[in-house]
């Protein structure tokens, strides 16, 4: 891969993959397996903006097809041409706050047909944190799957509160951001619905730290959401745009 074009995105948008099917040609297990075991390792470090693409190919580790080891190799092709990008920190003059993003991508999985989550953590705009993973269970609904994700990111917003508060920072202003109407609605007005009476009770906590004021949630508009980047692939421009907000290079 030394000699590879670069290329501009991780993913085809419009590409879906898909588990081994019979007839498939399987490709070197062992390779493929070492790609992405490197890939998370910068994923982890320093690249939000690997995030989505390498939780994706992941999910194929244990039968790979040559098409997914195509889609990993796009993947060393992009970071050939983007290896000077790192997370950027910048001082600001600004009271310090936490901010927090949370999306989901509704049914994307073509073939369980489960959503995924992402969220983005950014402490005085600088992002300090962030994650995409499959969903555990299948969302009937956007607004389920958005809850969901909701509740997933809750509990890491208040680890990193209890974080900070142990560093001396127990007043810093924090609020949890989706870009879905009716997600913010159903944890504010929890009612029975035919939407949310079928939702596992476990991811109703969030409720609960809502009404103690331990958790705000706020509505974003999707342009704004920085978890956008970390649930699904994105055309040029939007996945440029999300990636120099997320490393803070705007």
């Amino acid at each position: 891969m030394t000699s590879c074009n670069p290329v501009t995105l991780l993913l085809d948008p419009n590409h879906n993959l898909w588990k081994y099917q019979e007839g498939d040609n399987i490709a070197d297990i062992s390779l493929y397996q070492q790609i992405i075991g490197s890939l998370m390792y910068l994923v982890i470090g320093t690249r939000p903006d690997l995030a989505f693409a390498i939780s994706l190919l992941s999910q194929f580790s244990s039968k790979p097809t040559v098409e997914h080891l195509g889609a990993a190799k796009r993947i060393l092709r992009y970071i050939k041409g983007t290896r000077d990008h790192t997370l950027t920190y910048k001082c600001s003059s600004q009271p310090l706050n936490l901010a927090s993003f949370t999306d989901a991508d509704y049914g994307s999985n073509r073939d369980d047909r489960k959503s995924t989550s992402g969220y983005i953590f950014q402490l005085a705009m600088n992002t300090i944190c962030w994650r995409s993973r499959k969903q555990k269970c299948v969302a009937t609904s956007t607004v389920e799957a958005e809850y969901l994700a909701l509740s997933f990111t809750s509990k890491q917003q208040l680890w990193l509160q209890s974080a900070l508060k142990e560093l001396g920072f127990s007043a810093i202003p924090s609020a949890l951001s989706t870009d879905n109407e009716g997600t913010v609605d159903l944890v504010h007005n929890p009612r029975i619905s035919d939407h949310s009476k079928h939702i596992d009770i476990a991811y109703h906590h969030v409720r609960d730290l809502v009404e103690t004021g331990k958790l705000t949630v706020l509505h974003v508009p999707g342009a704004d959401n920085l978890a956008d980047i970390c649930t699904k692939a994105l055309p040029g421009p939007r996945f440029r745009q999300l990636k120099e907000a997320v490393l803070g290079t705007r």
